[in-house]
């Protein structure tokens, strides 16, 4: 069906008929809702971030871990050998025209890559191309006023390789996609501003759901093989907020109406069991003192902000372990340390808040002095538990408890 040989009020009649066919597709359609994140196992991790809709909307799976983030950070570890967090800011219907104000408070420098899916949603919507590749241009000068890292602008796949739309309506939208494919390509030629990734149709057609997480690892394996050369050595550390952002931070997820939760006690009892550790927390560093949402050996509740070791800890990427803190000059004379409570060794991992900001860790302590080199390895548990309650803390609504 040649859609633009048709006259005016059919042409209009077909566009219609398609959109209300993809609005029914996707209210039948599972796509995650739960935290906008997926990470991989490892140390010293490389953060990224996936943009937009289409597969970053994550249709046909129930998790951002099953679907591209997840199959992305997986990916990117396997080929870079580091732990890799990938964070979302995904939509049903986010496309190039919305995609500068999709990313207006997000920080954009934190990310050595930074994965855009827009364009088969404007395939869907048969946008006019001639401003499209305006638009694209536009938002990629956007993107590279606020990053250095590598941007990759991911492709639309064949319009008929997903299912619902595998009939004769399909055609109608390809060649849509097709020319916003190709105008893709030539600005990501033509400049340096990112790298075209076209989006092949998965071998894995032979099942009735939208997309599958084999689909989503397809396309992951294809992506982290443009980013992994350029971002496997990168280390950028991300300095940490000044005091008052905490607050805010703290704020917006409303921590300080949190009460007892089952599932942060769990987490904080696991880290304490598994690292044979003295005491666990689950701590928050606002302005002025550490408080803790889930403790483990310990009755107290909260210490001054000069007393706590973990607002070090928050000054850190990927954590920090004092073998010895007798020996370290910067708790030698902690009163947690010359007091009765005699800690020595200390382990924490910083926890985040959804903008990025460190509002807190898991920590365990003890009261011997642990080997240097033994002791790091307790950071790879420590990661995982962190992500693990960060994920609890995002999730959280008052009034669930």
């Amino acid at each position: 069906m040649q859609v633009d040989s048709l006259p005016a009020p059919l042409r209009d009649l077909a566009s219609r008929l398609w959109l209300w066919r993809v609005a029914s597709a996707r209210s039948r359609t599972i796509r995650p809702m739960d935290a906008p994140q997926a990470y991989a196992s490892g140390r010293d991790s490389i953060r990224m971030l996936v943009v937009g809709s289409g597969p970053a909307a994550g249709w046909g799976v129930g998790s951002h871990d099953l679907a591209l983030p997840g199959a992305l950070a997986r990916a990117m570890a396997a080929t870079t050998g580091r732990g890799v967090v990938v964070d979302v800011l995904a939509g049903a219907d986010i496309g190039v025209r919305t995609l500068r104000s999709t990313l207006a408070d997000a920080d954009l420098s934190r990310y050595a890559a930074i994965v855009v899916s827009v364009t088969m949603t404007d395939a869907l919507h048969r946008a006019d191309p001639v401003r499209w590749e305006g638009r694209m241009r536009s938002a990629l000068d956007h993107i590279r006023s606020r990053s250095q890292g590598v941007v990759v602008w991911l492709g639309s796949q064949p319009i008929r390789s997903v299912r619902p739309y595998d009939n004769e309506y399909g055609d109608i939208v390809q060649r849509s996609a097709t020319d916003l494919n190709r105008r893709a390509a030539a600005v990501c030629a033509d400049t340096d501003l990112a790298v075209f990734v076209p989006l092949a149709a998965p071998p894995h057609n032979d099942s009735a759901r939208h997309r599958t997480p084999a689909d989503y690892l397809f396309w992951a394996r294809q992506i982290a093989d443009v980013i992994a050369p350029d971002v496997a050595d990168v280390i950028s550390p991300i300095p940490p907020a000044p005091a008052e952002d905490r607050v805010d931070a703290i704020a917006r997820l409303r921590l300080h109406e949190r009460g007892p939760d089952a599932r942060l006690d769990g987490i904080v009892g696991t880290a304490r069991r598994t690292l044979q550790s003295d005491i666990a927390l689950f701590s928050v560093l606002d302005d002025e003192k550490q408080w803790h949402l889930a403790s483990s050996g310990t009755q107290l509740t909260e210490f001054p902000l000069e007393e706590s070791v973990c607002v070090y800890t928050i000054a850190t990427d990927d954590g920090m372990v004092i073998p010895n803190a007798e020996e370290d000059p910067r708790f030698a004379e902690n009163d947690m340390v010359t007091g009765p409570a005699h800690l020595r060794f200390y382990a924490g991992y910083p926890v985040e808040a959804p903008d990025g900001t460190r509002i807190g860790a898991i920590c365990v302590f003890g009261r011997t002095a642990r080997d240097p080199a033994e002791s790091e390895t307790d950071l790879d548990v420590l990661r995982e538990l962190a992500l693990l309650a960060q994920r609890e803390l995002w999730r959280w609504e008052p009034g669930e408890q």
